[in-house]
């Protein structure tokens, strides 16, 4: 009985759909359900020392559309604009995830801190405590503090959800920590990196 022969080149191309078969198979099961922009944690800050007032919140869509700077701006604000140097950390592509935690400091020693999550233009970005979500426009914590009275959140998920620009923070009974301003834009516009031959 003779054995059959493969030639050469069936056999590499069997192997080439086998590996991508596989590297497939591998992105599938271990991918996330969000897509994650950045590895990058962002931090939210409050020393109870250092009280801070809470940002004004936008109330109506007429307001929002009046903080956004007009037509005519001249270079200088030009350059500072969403999209002035590809500043990655302030901005957010649609429905994408970045992860935050919010960081006390001087509070009260081995205390349970409520924190609430919120931004000024409600609904352009959302919170979560997983990457799946639910994501919604404020979120609720505890944060316990140490013997020092300084504490962590645990991770918190943040999703664009509407092409906007919001600024993120987080109220406590003591006070509101600093602040994240997000520009929320449908695709990323960066310049592309040069290739190094």
């Amino acid at each position: 009985m003779r054995h059959p022969v493969i030639s050469e080149f069936r056999s590499s191309l069997i192997r080439r759909s086998v590996c991508i078969g596989l590297s497939i198979a591998i992105i599938c099961v271990f991918a996330e359900p969000g897509r994650m922009q950045s590895q990058e944690r962002l931090t939210i800050t409050s020393d109870r020392n250092k009280p801070r007032e809470a940002p004004k919140k936008v109330t109506t869509p007429a307001e929002s559309q009046s903080n956004q700077p007009s037509k005519g701006t001249s270079s200088s604000q030009s350059e500072t604009g969403p999209l002035a140097g590809c500043v990655l950390t302030d901005i957010l592509v649609l429905d994408t995830i970045r992860i935050a935690n919010v960081r006390l400091f001087n509070y009260p020693p081995n205390s349970a801190i409520p924190a609430t999550l919120t931004q000024t233009n409600a609904g352009v970005v959302g919170f979560a405590l997983t990457s799946a979500g639910p994501f919604t426009p404020t979120l609720n914590t505890m944060i316990n503090t140490d013997s020092n009275g300084n504490g962590v959140s645990v991770d918190i998920y943040i999703q664009g959800q509407l092409v906007g620009q919001t600024t993120t923070y987080a109220d406590t009974p003591f006070g509101s920590t600093d602040t994240i301003t997000f520009n929320v834009l449908p695709q990323c516009n960066c310049p592309a990196i040069p290739a190094v031959p």
